[in-house]
């Protein structure tokens, strides 16, 4: 049986994990027990899910492995996760020992986009590789910045609490970055590599629409055959692969987690007409997109 996508955002969630929530669009909490009893450990255990918010874990013992979108990446101890909103993931595994501090909050909680090519460059780099290693210094430095916010969040008692916590946000966020992008500049890609990445990150904000290889050759001034083999020498799919996955995915996650009609799923992801559509999904699935979306509300 395909899974359901489940989709939450802060409402949602609200009542659900186990943090005082003092701040709207914002959690923290770093009970790995609590969380999954309150916040139904089968759901996000058996099933993919999407948060509209921003998640970052810091794993101070024991494992993780999780899927994001479609690979599998592992945390362990001393490193830091990040899922970025709208991605759909999915936990595999959490070791017995497995020991967290976990921050859930809104994209605009605290506003870097006054400098607009990191943001971009920062969120590009994320949702192609979520997890960030540390050194033992830098993880000390991390989790005294996390214990300060959770201390102040459980005082409750400052007037500029939002402020505080916002400011603290910005400095955890800039030291966990310092380590991405040092180790960032130490990589050294190939040209192949470089191509692949950036097809990536094109395909991620343009699959809704575009879904033919020869537009995003055209972007690499390459023929639609050779970057299709390229992208198949990097990563072992090639491009039309990638893009059918992605469109799949997304096409389930609109079935069984929104109220749009079949017909207005199809216009969403740029399909000519929703016959087009539903030859194209029952071609990669099996069933029907009508079929799909009803027998998952069953």
């Amino acid at each position: 049986m395909k899974p359901d996508i489940q989709i939450y955002d802060y409402y949602s969630l609200h009542g659900s994990v186990n943090s005082k929530s003092y701040i709207e669009n914002f959690f923290i909490f770093d009970d790995i027990n609590s969380f999954t009893q309150d916040f139904h450990f089968n759901t996000i255990i058996n099933y993919p899910i999407r948060l509209g918010m921003v998640v970052g874990i810091i794993c101070r013992k024991g494992y993780m492995k999780i899927r994001i979108g479609l690979e599998y990446f592992v945390i362990a101890e001393d490193m830091v996760l990040i899922i970025l909103p709208e991605q759909i993931f999915q936990l595999a595994e959490i070791s017995p020992d497995f020991q967290l501090g976990c921050i859930i909050l809104e994209k605009d909680f605290f506003d870097i986009q006054n400098d607009f090519k990191m943001a971009l460059d920062l969120q590009n780099f994320f949702f192609r590789q979520p997890c960030v290693a540390l050194l033992k210094k830098e993880m000390k430095e991390v989790m005294t910045i996390f214990n300060l916010i959770k201390e102040k969040i459980e005082e409750n008692t400052n007037l500029f609490l939002k402020e505080i916590v916002q400011t603290y946000i910005r400095i955890l966020f800039y030291n966990v970055c310092s380590t991405l992008l040092k180790s960032k500049e130490k990589g050294i890609k190939t040209r192949k590599e470089e191509i692949f990445e950036e097809f990536v990150s094109l395909l991620s904000l343009h699959f809704h629409k575009e879904q033919k290889i020869g537009w995003y050759a055209d972007k690499f001034s390459l023929t639609p055959k050779y970057l299709s083999k390229l992208i198949y020498e990097v990563s072992g799919k090639h491009a039309g692969e990638w893009i059918k996955d992605y469109v799949i995915l997304e096409a389930k996650a609109l079935l069984t987690s929104s109220s749009l009609t079949v017909q207005q799923i199809s216009e969403k992801l740029g399909f000519s007409n929703q016959s087009h559509f539903g030859s194209y999904f029952k071609r990669y699935t099996g069933v029907s997109p009508r079929k799909y979306k009803y027998t998952r509300k069953e």
